[in-house]
C-alpha cells in the first residue's frame, strides 16, 4: 500500500480568523494559498506520472478539505473523504486503525496538519512519536507499506517540499 502525505495549504492567519469570528475549523485557504497549492498539486501530478489515486482522506478542517479539492482536480477526481482520524491532535494507533479500513486501495493521499503529519510520518517508519521531520504548508511525502499501514513498518520513498513540487509542475 503507498500512501502520499500532503500538508495543508497557506491558510487565514489564526488570529486574523478570530477577529473574524471564525473558530480553527473553519480558517480557509488565502488567495496565495490556493495558488501555491494549485501549483503544488501540478508538481504532484508530474511526480506521480500515470499513477492514479485511488482516495484521498482529508481532515475536517476548512483548510484541508479546500487543499484537498484542489488536489483531487488535478488527480483525475478521486473520491474525498472526511475523516476524524486526520483532525488534531491526531492519535496514530487510530490513524492506522482508520487506514486499515482502506487497505486494498493501492494509493491513498492524506491531507492534514502540522505537527501531526510529521509525527505520524515518523511514527509509520519507527514506531516512535519522535518527529524526524517536518511538513511546510502544501509539502508531501509518499510511504509505503508492505501490507496494512503500521507504525514502523513503512518506508519512506520520497520527500518534497511545496517549492520542489511547485517547481515539478
Amino acid at each position: 500500500m503507498e500512501i502520499i502525505v500532503i500538508r495543508h495549504g497557506i491558510a487565514l492567519d489564526g488570529d486574523k480568523a478570530r477577529d473574524m469570528g471564525l473558530s480553527d475549523g473553519e480558517r480557509p485557504l488565502t488567495p496565495e494559498g490556493m495558488r501555491r497549492t494549485r501549483a503544488a498539486a501540478a508538481g504532484l501530478r508530474a511526480t506521480l506520472a500515470d499513477l492514479a489515486i485511488d482516495d484521498i482522506v482529508t481532515s475536517p478542517l476548512l483548510r484541508a478539505t479546500q487543499t484537498a479539492e484542489i488536489l483531487a482536480g488535478y488527480l483525475d477526481d478521486p473520491t474525498i473523504e472526511e475523516s476524524d482520524a486526520l483532525a488534531p491532535p491526531v492519535d496514530m494507533e487510530a490513524l492506522d486503525a482508520f487506514l486499515h479500513s482502506h487497505f486494498g486501495d493501492r494509493r491513498l493521499l492524506l491531507v492534514g496538519h502540522e505537527p501531526d503529519l510529521a509525527t505520524w510520518v515518523s511514527w509509520s517508519l519507527t514506531r516512535r512519536r519522535d518527529r524526524l521531520l517536518a511538513f511546510k504548508k502544501a509539502g508531501a511525502a509518499l510511504l509505503e507499506f508492505p501490507g496494512p499501514p503500521e507504525g514502523g513498518t513503512g518506508t519512506l520513498r520520497w520527500l518534497l517540499a511545496a517549492r520542489q513540487l511547485r517547481a515539478l509542475g
